[in-house]
């Protein structure tokens, strides 16, 4: 399975790596936009992802671009942990999608089509999607069901997860099965289970707080006329980026 960037080739004609010069690529991945600015010779990538299984993918990269390439397995909350020294920092790229690699994952259990265990950890973690949903409280699940899914019926839905997890540990599929009783209004557009999902992930890998201080960072990093390239996928997200800039 490949993964293909979604905006590649509008990033890459926004941070126009044949001027030369450094970039940070905060969510290596599969390499997508790190491989596509090193086709340009008189470039450096400083790739980084929180998901230790991105540093398979470079290896490879490393291997081909010993120089120009280096890897480090970080959050990009934490850009200011880099010792760049003397680097000019022509273009920072965040894009905070997740690759379809990732979504299949069982083991990562990001996607309500999952068996087992819910998980959605995605590596540099204190806690797990299973702990939250099995040990958080009532209201404590409908404020993240709420706040980071923006989820009508979170109430309900929260109030069915405790009642359940009385009887017994609720997985991926229980999981699913008590959000679609609970919705009192069908969509034909998206899954009854997705804002639900997108909460849970979202609160788990703390993504907001990631968002922000990533924002801040790379802000302070970058030289007069660097740039900042951000791709969003849902609405808090978005909200928060336009506000920054």
């Amino acid at each position: 399975i490949k993964h293909y960037p979604v905006l590649l080739k509008e990033i890459i004609s926004v941070i126009s790596p044949q001027h030369g010069g450094t970039f940070i690529d905060c969510t290596f991945g599969q390499g997508g936009y790190t491989k596509e600015i090193l086709k340009h010779k008189n470039t450096k990538v400083i790739g980084l992802d929180r998901d230790i299984e991105a540093k398979k993918k470079a290896r490879i990269v490393e291997d081909k671009f010993p120089e120009r390439f280096y890897f480090k397995n970080l959050r990009f909350s934490k850009l200011n942990n880099l010792k760049l020294k003397n680097e000019n920092i022509k273009g920072i790229v965040l894009d905070l999608g997740y690759s379809f690699i990732q979504i299949k994952d069982p083991k990562k259990g990001l996607s309500f089509n999952s068996s087992g265990k819910l998980n959605m950890k995605m590596g540099l973690n204190r806690f797990s999607a299973e702990d939250v949903i099995n040990k958080l409280d009532i209201k404590d699940l409908e404020k993240i069901f709420k706040f980071f899914g923006e989820e009508k019926d979170a109430k309900i839905i929260a109030s069915k997860i405790v009642k359940e997890r009385k009887v017994e540990k609720i997985d991926t599929k229980t999981l699913v099965k008590l959000i679609e009783k609970s919705k009192r209004k069908k969509s034909y557009k998206i899954h009854s289970a997705t804002k639900v999902f997108q909460a849970l992930r979202i609160f788990v890998n703390n993504e907001i707080s990631e968002l922000i201080y990533g924002l801040i960072s790379a802000s302070k990093i970058l030289k007069k006329d660097g740039i900042l390239a951000v791709i969003t996928f849902h609405s808090l997200e978005d909200k928060i980026v336009k506000y920054f800039f």
